[in-house]
Protein backbone atom coordinates (compact mmCIF):
# COMPACT_ATOMS: atom_id res chain seq x y z
CA UNK A 1 0.00 0.00 0.00
CA UNK A 2 1.18 3.35 -0.38
CA UNK A 3 2.83 5.45 2.27
CA UNK A 4 0.55 8.10 1.96
CA UNK A 5 -2.37 5.66 2.66
CA UNK A 6 -0.34 4.02 5.34
CA UNK A 7 -0.26 7.44 7.38
CA UNK A 8 -3.85 8.14 6.56
CA UNK A 9 -5.23 4.46 8.10
CA UNK A 10 -2.40 5.30 11.28
CA UNK A 11 -3.90 8.80 11.76
CA UNK A 12 -7.16 7.01 11.79
CA UNK A 13 -6.49 4.15 13.96
CA UNK A 14 -5.18 7.29 16.60
CA UNK A 15 -8.61 8.99 16.37
CA UNK A 16 -12.23 8.27 16.07
CA UNK A 17 -12.98 10.71 13.17
CA UNK A 18 -11.16 13.22 11.11
CA UNK A 19 -12.18 15.43 8.58
CA UNK A 20 -10.66 16.33 4.99
CA UNK A 21 -9.04 19.71 6.33
CA UNK A 22 -7.54 17.69 9.82
CA UNK A 23 -6.02 15.26 7.54
CA UNK A 24 -4.76 17.97 5.14
CA UNK A 25 -2.97 19.92 8.26
CA UNK A 26 -1.64 17.22 9.65
CA UNK A 27 0.05 15.53 6.62
CA UNK A 28 0.93 18.99 4.44
CA UNK A 29 -1.00 18.00 1.34
CA UNK A 30 -3.23 19.91 -1.21
CA UNK A 31 -7.46 18.64 0.08
CA UNK A 32 -7.27 17.45 -3.52
CA UNK A 33 -4.71 14.93 -2.56
CA UNK A 34 -6.51 13.91 0.37
CA UNK A 35 -9.85 13.44 -0.96
CA UNK A 36 -8.10 10.89 -3.72
CA UNK A 37 -6.49 8.76 -1.11
CA UNK A 38 -9.43 8.46 0.93
CA UNK A 39 -11.29 7.71 -2.25
CA UNK A 40 -9.07 4.63 -2.72
CA UNK A 41 -9.62 3.95 0.83
CA UNK A 42 -12.99 3.65 0.57
CA UNK A 43 -13.04 1.90 -2.34
CA UNK A 44 -11.17 -0.81 -0.80
CA UNK A 45 -13.39 -0.49 2.35
CA UNK A 46 -10.82 0.33 4.89
CA UNK A 47 -12.35 3.75 5.55
CA UNK A 48 -15.62 4.56 6.10
CA UNK A 49 -17.68 8.26 5.77
CA UNK A 50 -19.98 9.70 7.60
CA UNK A 51 -22.16 12.59 6.92
CA UNK A 52 -22.15 15.18 10.17
CA UNK A 53 -24.82 18.43 10.36
CA UNK A 54 -23.68 21.69 11.77
CA UNK A 55 -26.29 24.22 13.54
CA UNK A 56 -24.95 26.33 10.93
CA UNK A 57 -23.77 26.07 7.49
CA UNK A 58 -23.60 23.17 5.04
CA UNK A 59 -22.80 19.41 6.82
CA UNK A 60 -19.46 18.09 7.08
CA UNK A 61 -18.16 14.51 6.47
CA UNK A 62 -15.77 13.01 8.83
CA UNK A 63 -13.86 9.77 8.12
CA UNK A 64 -13.14 6.94 10.42
CA UNK A 65 -11.47 3.08 10.48
CA UNK A 66 -13.68 0.48 9.21
CA UNK A 67 -13.17 -3.23 10.72
CA UNK A 68 -11.64 -4.35 7.52
CA UNK A 69 -9.16 -1.16 7.85
CA UNK A 70 -8.51 -2.18 11.98
CA UNK A 71 -7.89 -5.58 10.26
CA UNK A 72 -5.04 -4.27 8.36
CA UNK A 73 -2.85 -3.70 11.84
CA UNK A 74 -1.42 -6.60 14.10
CA UNK A 75 -3.66 -8.82 15.54
CA UNK A 76 -3.47 -9.35 19.54
CA UNK A 77 -7.19 -10.83 19.46
CA UNK A 78 -5.55 -14.33 19.44
CA UNK A 79 -3.85 -13.81 22.69
CA UNK A 80 -6.78 -11.76 24.44
CA UNK A 81 -8.80 -15.18 23.54
CA UNK A 82 -6.22 -17.37 24.75
CA UNK A 83 -5.90 -15.48 27.83
CA UNK A 84 -9.33 -15.55 28.08
CA UNK A 85 -9.57 -19.37 27.44
CA UNK A 86 -6.65 -19.83 30.22
CA UNK A 87 -8.67 -18.27 32.70
CA UNK A 88 -11.65 -19.57 32.34
CA UNK A 89 -10.33 -23.43 32.02
CA UNK A 90 -9.00 -22.68 35.62
CA UNK A 91 -11.89 -21.70 37.15
CA UNK A 92 -12.75 -23.90 39.99
CA UNK A 93 -16.20 -24.80 40.93
CA UNK A 94 -16.17 -23.09 44.25
CA UNK A 95 -15.14 -19.69 42.31
CA UNK A 96 -18.13 -20.01 40.13
CA UNK A 97 -20.72 -21.23 42.45
CA UNK A 98 -23.75 -18.87 42.59
CA UNK A 99 -22.05 -16.23 40.24
CA UNK A 100 -24.43 -15.28 37.18
CA UNK A 101 -22.99 -15.31 33.52
CA UNK A 102 -22.10 -11.41 33.97
CA UNK A 103 -20.40 -12.45 37.50
CA UNK A 104 -18.44 -14.73 36.25
CA UNK A 105 -17.34 -12.67 33.18
CA UNK A 106 -16.11 -9.69 35.84
CA UNK A 107 -14.27 -12.99 37.34
CA UNK A 108 -12.37 -14.32 34.24
CA UNK A 109 -11.45 -9.81 33.65
CA UNK A 110 -10.04 -9.72 37.00
CA UNK A 111 -8.52 -12.41 36.76
CA UNK A 112 -6.49 -11.49 33.68
CA UNK A 113 -5.87 -8.23 35.00
CA UNK A 114 -4.20 -9.90 38.05
CA UNK A 115 -2.13 -12.40 35.70
CA UNK A 116 -0.97 -9.75 33.86
CA UNK A 117 0.18 -7.37 36.22
CA UNK A 118 2.19 -10.43 37.85
CA UNK A 119 3.78 -11.19 34.17
CA UNK A 120 4.32 -7.19 33.42
CA UNK A 121 5.41 -6.24 37.31
CA UNK A 122 8.94 -7.41 37.26
CA UNK A 123 9.89 -5.03 33.83
CA UNK A 124 8.23 -2.26 35.87
CA UNK A 125 11.31 -1.24 37.83
CA UNK A 126 11.17 2.78 37.67
CA UNK A 127 11.46 4.84 40.67
CA UNK A 128 9.78 8.05 39.60
CA UNK A 129 6.27 8.39 37.87
CA UNK A 130 7.60 9.55 34.71
CA UNK A 131 10.10 6.06 34.75
CA UNK A 132 7.00 4.01 35.35
CA UNK A 133 4.59 5.50 32.32
CA UNK A 134 7.35 4.92 30.06
CA UNK A 135 7.89 1.40 30.75
CA UNK A 136 4.10 0.66 31.45
CA UNK A 137 3.26 2.61 28.14
CA UNK A 138 5.84 -0.11 26.51
CA UNK A 139 4.72 -2.99 28.17
CA UNK A 140 1.62 -2.62 27.68
CA UNK A 141 1.83 -2.28 23.72
CA UNK A 142 2.69 -6.28 23.41
CA UNK A 143 -0.73 -6.70 24.43
CA UNK A 144 -2.15 -4.45 22.40
CA UNK A 145 -3.01 -1.71 24.42
CA UNK A 146 -1.39 1.28 22.93
CA UNK A 147 -1.42 4.15 25.23
CA UNK A 148 -0.18 7.45 24.70
CA UNK A 149 1.18 9.51 27.72
CA UNK A 150 0.72 13.15 27.94
CA UNK A 151 2.36 15.21 30.62
CA UNK A 152 -0.21 17.24 33.10
CA UNK A 153 0.46 19.30 36.37
CA UNK A 154 -1.14 16.35 38.47
CA UNK A 155 0.79 13.28 37.06
CA UNK A 156 -0.41 12.22 33.57
CA UNK A 157 -3.26 11.26 31.08
CA UNK A 158 -2.97 8.15 29.18
CA UNK A 159 -5.23 7.92 25.69
CA UNK A 160 -5.84 5.07 23.92
CA UNK A 161 -5.45 5.09 20.54
CA UNK A 162 -5.19 0.95 20.37
CA UNK A 163 -6.90 -2.03 22.38
CA UNK A 164 -7.53 -6.00 21.18
CA UNK A 165 -11.26 -5.51 23.31
CA UNK A 166 -12.49 -2.31 21.53
CA UNK A 167 -14.84 -4.01 19.71
CA UNK A 168 -16.45 -6.14 22.65
CA UNK A 169 -16.18 -3.28 25.43
CA UNK A 170 -19.52 -1.87 24.81
CA UNK A 171 -21.67 -4.91 26.10
CA UNK A 172 -18.47 -6.12 28.48
CA UNK A 173 -17.42 -3.18 30.42
CA UNK A 174 -15.74 -5.23 32.97
CA UNK A 175 -12.71 -5.25 30.59
CA UNK A 176 -12.56 -1.35 31.02
CA UNK A 177 -12.59 -1.34 34.60
CA UNK A 178 -10.25 -4.15 34.94
CA UNK A 179 -7.47 -2.11 32.70
CA UNK A 180 -8.15 0.54 35.11
CA UNK A 181 -7.05 -1.88 38.07
CA UNK A 182 -3.85 -3.23 36.03
CA UNK A 183 -2.46 0.54 35.27
CA UNK A 184 -3.22 1.37 38.79
CA UNK A 185 -0.91 -1.48 40.09
CA UNK A 186 1.61 -1.26 37.45
CA UNK A 187 1.93 2.08 38.00
CA UNK A 188 1.99 2.41 41.52
CA UNK A 189 -0.32 5.58 41.28
CA UNK A 190 -3.57 6.59 41.41
CA UNK A 191 -6.15 6.15 38.15
CA UNK A 192 -9.41 7.61 37.25
CA UNK A 193 -11.00 7.32 33.69
CA UNK A 194 -11.69 10.17 32.29
CA UNK A 195 -13.80 10.88 28.78
CA UNK A 196 -11.29 12.14 26.08
CA UNK A 197 -13.77 14.17 24.86
CA UNK A 198 -13.33 16.57 28.12
CA UNK A 199 -9.81 16.71 26.88
CA UNK A 200 -10.58 17.25 23.26
CA UNK A 201 -9.17 14.55 22.40
CA UNK A 202 -10.81 11.84 19.99
CA UNK A 203 -9.13 8.67 21.46
CA UNK A 204 -10.96 5.84 22.43
CA UNK A 205 -10.27 6.17 26.15
CA UNK A 206 -8.29 7.94 28.62
CA UNK A 207 -7.08 7.54 31.81
CA UNK A 208 -5.96 10.17 34.32
CA UNK A 209 -2.96 9.38 36.58
CA UNK A 210 -1.53 10.92 40.13
CA UNK A 211 0.68 10.06 42.29
CA UNK A 212 -0.36 7.79 45.06
CA UNK A 213 -1.18 9.77 48.05
CA UNK A 214 0.37 7.82 50.97
CA UNK A 215 -1.26 7.56 54.42
CA UNK A 216 -0.26 10.29 56.64
CA UNK A 217 0.00 12.80 53.20
CA UNK A 218 -2.75 15.76 53.03
CA UNK A 219 -5.45 15.74 50.39
CA UNK A 220 -4.44 17.81 47.57
CA UNK A 221 -6.68 21.00 47.98
CA UNK A 222 -8.60 22.16 44.52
Amino acid sequence: MESTRQVILEILRRRKQVTIDDLTQELGLAPATVRRHLDILMRDAYVEVDQVRRETGRPHYVFSLSEAGEDLFPKHYVRLANRVIEEIVTLSPEEIEGRGGAEVVDLVFQKMAERLAQAYGPRITGTTLDERVEQVVEALADEGIVLEPRRTDEGYVLLGYGCPCRRVRETHSQICSHHRWLLSCLLDAEVEDVEPSSLEEEAYCGHRVRERRRTGEPAALH
